[in-house]
């Protein structure tokens, strides 16, 4: 329970104050995570990876820490893949493409879309894998002058420590109705070799921390293995929520979207 008072003794308070201005005194050349200006979620973790791998790279670089893993953030949250892509109307072939990124994008309306679409009942892996089957750019041999179908597929190289999946919403006040349905297409364990292709035998991931928004107002929700329960973060505010359960109401109450969501490799 959200009221269990063993498990808020077990909670501690974190002012995000302090990484708000580290954040905007390293990116100040470039205008990014500046203090008082509002970045989405993705943008402000991304910067805060960059600057963690940075930091790992200067220790190494001055000796302070020779033993330092200047891998470590490439390997907990960077997925490499590589894309093949063809054209549904003339079946061009794009060039294959290798890429890097720390998150993976996907449309909550793309999901629905595909469950809508689908006779039977898909599982959340084939449900992702479907949606990231689909693309829509200019293609060199159609030449029709706006975006064409695209069927893609991606082979994943490496798998990480952490797979981050960020939802990206058609609206920033999406109804309840919305979100809950979001909540029956998001698992709380994912196999990503069902998900993508290159992979030898199971890869399998839990659901363990998200990045919610509700207008411009964030608030992360995560799996505290020590009270063994989901906790809610809300600048320096700590509440324990309760069980997956309790985190999909107070969610759906609160019209909390969830924007980030990383799953932790078993």
């Amino acid at each position: 329970s959200g009221d269990d008072p063993t498990a808020a003794r077990n909670l501690f308070v974190v002012d995000p104050a302090q990484c708000r201005a580290a954040l905007s005194s390293i990116f100040s050349d470039q205008g990014r995570s500046q203090v008082n200006e509002m970045a989405d979620a993705p943008e402000a973790l991304g910067d805060v990876l960059e600057a963690l791998n940075r930091a790992l790279q200067n220790s190494i670089a001055s000796g302070d820490d020779p033993t330092a893993g200047h891998e470590l953030i490439p390997l907990s949250f960077s997925l490499n893949y590589v894309e093949d892509m063809d054209c549904d109307e003339c079946h061009y072939r794009m060039n294959q493409q290798t890429n890097t990124n720390f998150f993976h994008l996907i449309f909550p309306a793309q999901l629905t879309e595909v469950m809508n679409k689908s006779s039977q009942r898909l599982t959340p892996e084939a449900m992702l894998k479907e949606a990231y089957a689909r693309e829509s750019r200019e293609c060199p041999r159609c030449k029709t002058g706006h975006d064409m179908p695209f069927t893609c597929e991606r082979s994943l190289q490496t798998c990480p420590s952490v797979f981050s999946l960020v939802l990206a919403w058609a609206s920033p006040q999406a109804s309840d109705k919305d979100i809950g349905a979001l909540f029956k297409q998001l698992p709380l364990t994912l196999d990503l070799s069902e998900v993508f292709t290159g992979l030898h035998g199971p890869q399998r991931y839990r659901l363990r921390c998200m990045v919610c928004f509700f207008g411009q107002h964030y608030v992360l929700l995560a799996y505290k293995p020590r009270v063994r329960q989901w906790v809610k973060y809300d600048d320096t505010s700590v509440k324990a929520v309760g069980d997956w359960a309790q985190v999909i109401k107070v969610c759906i109450a609160g019209r909390f979207q969830p924007n980030v969501v990383f799953f932790e490799r078993c």
